[in-house]
């Protein structure tokens, strides 16, 4: 019998799988690996990054590792925490990521091994935690070393960051942003707008991503009162009132 995924385990599986490509991204700009990935006992890639530009030494590395999976898998789950395989093209560094996961780790050049397993060794860490899919709560996170910790929240926070721009909270946010730039601009010019904005935004402490339903009218009720009536007079601020307001209140309501 076969199960239906719902929604929800779909975009669970998307945000594990941006996270864990999104650390291994972080480890490839913080060290001298040139290729990353993250793979099953059976040699099953669950996530990698490859930059875009990639000699040819690394297609040979890749096939020594397709040849070499079985046994080190083998090893790993005997016990072993991590191999070191250097080879005529460079050097593999495998090390076990929990139960029947692998972090691998490929270095074409020459590369000080001991500055970099370091940074290996904080990766391997996160990767488990993100892969089981453990909480990111402060007991959670005190288990860990500092560096560890750290790297968690740091990714934390990019991955949050990253996802909630792909919310529907957020494209309606900016959507709203940009018709209030256009209504600032018909009566104040495009050179004011920016710093219109700026001033009203720090006003109710907010930005534009962060902005609720509640807070988009009390923004523009501001604008008009702050800014526009004292350059613009009563009389232009009276209309934008009127017709600014109930529009993005309507477009706040209808926005899918």
């Amino acid at each position: 019998m076969s199960v239906k995924k719902s929604k929800d385990d779909l975009e669970d599986v998307s945000l594990l799988k941006f996270a864990l490509v999104a650390q291994l991204k972080r480890t490839y700009q913080s060290s001298d690996v040139d290729v990353l990935l993250f793979a099953g006992a059976d040699g099953k890639i669950y996530a990698s990054y490859i930059p875009e530009s990639i000699g040819p030494k690394i297609f040979e590395l890749t096939n020594l590792i397709t040849h070499n999976l079985l046994h080190v898998s083998q090893q790993l789950a005997m016990g072993l925490k991590q191999s070191v395989i250097e080879y005529e093209f460079g050097t593999v560094i495998f090390s076990s990521v929990g139960r029947g996961a692998l972090l691998i780790s490929l270095f074409t050049g020459k590369a000080d091994l001991s500055e970099n397993m370091h940074k290996i060794e904080i990766a391997k860490h996160v990767m488990q935690h993100i892969f089981e899919q453990r909480p990111m709560t402060a007991e959670q996170l005190a288990t860990y070393p500092e560096d560890v910790a750290e790297e968690l929240r740091i990714l934390s926070k990019i991955v949050f960051n990253e996802m909630y721009t792909q919310s529907s909270e957020y494209k309606k946010n900016m959507q709203i942003l940009a018709d209030i730039k256009e209504k600032i601009t018909g009566v104040m010019g495009r050179g004011e707008v920016e710093q219109v904005l700026a001033m009203a935004f720090n006003e109710i402490a907010s930005s534009p991503k962060w902005m609720t339903e509640d807070l988009w009218p009390l923004l523009v009720e501001m604008i008009i009162n702050d800014q526009i009536r004292p350059l613009h007079g009563d009389y232009v601020a009276e209309i934008c009132e009127a017709e600014w307001i109930p529009d993005i209140k309507h477009k706040l309501e209808s926005f899918v």
